[in-house]
């Protein structure tokens, strides 16, 4: 418990040095999906249609433009009974940074059986990892810490000691799958993909590959893949409603624009410019690190302590640990761009969902546990003979690994007293609105970031939000995905409302109401 409330107080210590005033993210994705999490606090009370966010309006089935945070909304609404949005939004994380915490100590612990110190450095390090710290501002990837439930259920599926309970770990495995690809795709993805090449390497590595032997094993075990995927597909039926429209009208990500999210070789280190331990490092190569998402690289002792675990495990390993491990260095070599080149173009082709997926540098983050777990079973015999022979050894390097994962970089741009109080100042609109947009919801509002954001986010944010807080829907809204006629940037260019009107009459709406709180009257009805 100490331990745990040691590694919360390090990845959320910015938040509790304001006084809980700021939180994760920025006033454009934070607003965004604290909105998506109010959607599932109006569900959960019978005020809106699960699919349908109340932003786009009057598209259906809005909640296929971004990820669902189904998981996400359950623990929110929780928290909204106590706490205000933004406040609520970061105990969301906390519960989810502590299931990640203790499901990866069992795991470690309990059913690998290497130890309660491998297992309080596995988990330590999984919830307070360098890149997880940086890319903080998206709360999805957060998601990341339901790897390690999964992975005891997957080991349950296995150890089970008979098939009724192999069944009942399979069932529990696929709806966790399907509830999680509806919360955060990307995570979710991952460890689907991660768990097939894995499941191939297997096969390989202990040479059931062959068909009479693979026809064989299933023969064996169909009830169990049975009771696993049945649940699963029955429970993917939300997710696959949302999202193949989406995916017919959108097309997905274009491979092109991939491509700059890939991964150079050199990313595998790139731990950013604030890290305490390597930040020099990166500032000496400021033409060859990327930044944004591509820092999502490993501290250099741990990344040479993961290079010589992998090359130990695939030589020396069991056929399951090595089959892991050779899921780790396939998984990691197909995200990674040499010149114009890379093996996620097969991927992008030829898996299911990889459509879906644009930032691929993310991939990292998920391999975090997966490195941290071949690095303790190739390291940790030798761990425990120094913890005997050489323990201040043994202390100085583990204290290093946990420190070079520290940097300053952590993404606290939202405010309570700032963003919160700004949208609740705002007045509800008129009763006979039956839709509003927006102009602007906040007075004398600086520049988000440059001009062309500036046109873009602030004012569709806060719709979202206020249309929640409301339930009132509007028109404007933003995302990595938007309806194709959405008209909706440049709230103060003079050609503005008229696009906005255009876009209401080809959609037949009326009682359509202006929001601008920079007029001495903010509400103004326009049709």
């Amino acid at each position: 418990m100490l331990v745990w409330l040691a590694a919360m107080a390090l990845f959320f210590r910015k938040h509790i040095l304001s006084g809980f005033d700021q939180g994760f993210s920025d006033r454009a994705d934070g607003i965004i999906e604290v909105a998506i999490l109010e959607h599932w606090r109006n569900v959960w009370s019978g005020a809106a249609a699960w699919n349908v966010t109340g932003y786009f309006h009057p598209y259906p089935g809005t909640l296929g433009y971004n990820d669902g945070y189904f998981l996400y909304g359950l623990s929110y609404t929780f928290w909204r009974l106590f706490a205000d949005p933004l406040l609520a939004d970061t105990l969301n994380l906390a519960t989810f940074k502590s299931i990640g915490f203790f499901a990866a100590y069992m795991l470690v612990a309990r059913t690998l059986r290497w130890g309660r110190g491998a297992a309080l450095f596995v988990a330590f390090v999984f919830t307070d990892a360098n890149g997880l710290m940086i890319q903080a501002g998206h709360a999805q990837l957060q998601s990341v810490a339901l790897l390690p439930v999964a992975m005891l259920l997957a080991v349950a599926v296995v150890r089970a000691g008979s098939v009724r309970a192999a069944c009942v770990a399979s069932a529990a495995l696929g709806l966790l799958m399907a509830a999680w690809l509806f919360t955060a795709f990307y995570m979710a993805w991952f460890t689907i993909f991660f768990g097939c090449v894995m499941a191939g390497c297997w096969l390989v590595t202990s040479g059931n590959w062959r068909p009479r032997r693979a026809m064989r094993l299933f023969a064996r075990h169909h009830r169990t893949v049975e009771a696993g995927a049945l649940p699963f597909l029955i429970a993917l039926v939300p997710f696959f409603a949302v999202y193949l429209p989406k995916m017919r009208e959108t097309g997905g990500q274009a491979l092109n624009e991939i491509y700059y999210y890939l991964l150079f070789p050199i990313d595998a280190i790139n731990v950013g410019a604030s890290n305490y331990v390597w930040g020099w490092l990166i500032r000496s190569f400021p033409s060859v690190l990327l930044t944004g998402e591509h820092v999502t690289g490993f501290p250099l002792l741990m990344f040479a302590l993961g290079v010589t675990a992998l090359w130990r495990c695939v030589a020396r390993g069991s056929p399951p640990l090595r089959a892991f491990a050779l899921a780790v260095i396939l998984c990691w070599l197909l995200t990674l761009r040499v010149g114009e080149y890379s093996g996620w173009a097969l991927v992008y082709h030829l898996v299911p969902g990889a459509k879906g997926l644009r930032v691929v540098a993310r991939f990292q983050l998920f391999l975090i546990l997966p490195l941290l777990l071949v690095v303790v079973a190739a390291h940790h015999a030798r761990a425990a003979h120094w913890a005997r022979t050489r323990p201040l050894l043994l202390a100085g390097v583990v204290l290093f690994l946990v420190a070079e994962q520290i940097g300053s970089d952590v993404p606290v741009a939202l405010s309570r007293s700032r963003d919160g109080a700004a949208l609740a100042a705002v007045p509800a609109p008129p009763r006979e609105c039956q839709s509003f947009y927006v102009v602007t919801a906040r007075r004398h509002e600086p520049v988000y970031v440059d001009a062309a954001r500036h046109g873009m986010y602030p004012h569709n944010v806060d719709a979202m939000l206020l249309a929640q807080f409301w339930r009132v829907p509007t028109l404007n809204g933003y995302s990595t995905f938007t309806p194709r006629d959405w008209v909706f940037a440049n709230p103060r260019a003079g050609d503005y409302d008229a696009r906005v009107a255009a876009y209401a009459v080809r959609h037949g709406l009326s009682h359509v109401c202006r929001l601008d709180m920079e007029q001495p009257q903010p509400w103004t009805r326009v049709l």
